[in-house]
């Protein structure tokens, strides 16, 4: 049988686009040389039926570890990638807290930048010792009695020290952010302090997904201690434990 004859036969066996491809390797016999991914990927029957060689075992093991790296070296593509948007919007929650003046533009400041930065939804800043709200409406930071049911809401961050993502109670959302809140589906709770938690900055998102409870927290807790320092600046040490 020639060549002619040959391709022939296999173009009525396969098609006429795998027939192409037998063509075009013909042709082309350096091709896989040039393209050894392209070999890689491709798997062989042995000839003996079920047996498998030792070298087509060793090249099977390869293949799928070769798979798995390239696997998990996506995942940490996509983690660089997400680490590097957010130190870039807190670079720029710092750059919008540096113009303040005093508290109240502190807080102005700081409501908006991470509403924008963080796509949250709504914010929360108390303070304990604090006689009387700094900022006005949504965008202030309000007084903390410990009596008073806010501070009930933020509990966990004050027994725990450290950022807290979780599901809000409706008791906790209604003495947070009022009984016309909209249902926040993700909050996260991050402690304000410069020794030890005198402060809880709450931020809660409609969107599930924004605050994981499994999200690792370092970025919340470079948030805490940005805004303990700007409070102090503004506020006084003593307000904030320094």
């Amino acid at each position: 049988m020639d060549m002619n004859e040959a391709k022939d036969e296999i173009s009525a066996q396969t098609g006429p686009d795998e027939a192409a491809v037998v063509e075009y390797l013909q042709t082309h016999t350096d091709f896989l040389q040039q393209h050894p991914d392209v070999l890689a990927a491709q798997s062989v029957a042995h000839d003996s039926g079920s047996a498998v060689s030792l070298i087509e075992r060793q090249v099977g093991v390869l293949r799928d570890n070769n798979r798995q790296l390239h696997n998990r070296l996506g995942e940490l593509i996509a983690v660089a990638s997400d680490n590097e948007q957010r130190v870039s919007r807190l670079n720029n929650v710092a750059k919008a807290l540096l113009g303040a003046t005093d508290g109240a533009a502190f807080m102005a400041a700081l409501g908006a930048c991470i509403r924008r930065e963080m796509q949250v939804d709504a914010v929360f800043a108390g303070l304990r010792g604090l006689h009387t709200a700094v900022g006005t409406g949504v965008d202030s930071i309000e007084p903390l009695p410990e009596d008073a049911p806010a501070s009930d809401a933020v509990t966990h961050v004050f027994r725990r020290g450290k950022p807290v993502c979780g599901p809000l109670s409706a008791a906790q959302t209604e003495a947070l952010f009022g009984a016309d809140a909209p249902a926040l589906a993700s909050p996260a709770m991050v402690p304000l302090g410069l020794e030890g938690v005198h402060g809880a900055l709450v931020l809660a998102s409609t969107d599930a997904a924004c605050f994981d409870p499994d999200m690792g927290t370092l970025f919340l807790e470079l948030l805490g201690e940005l805004v303990s320092t700007g409070l102090c600046r503004h506020l006084g040490e003593a307000a904030l434990g320094g």
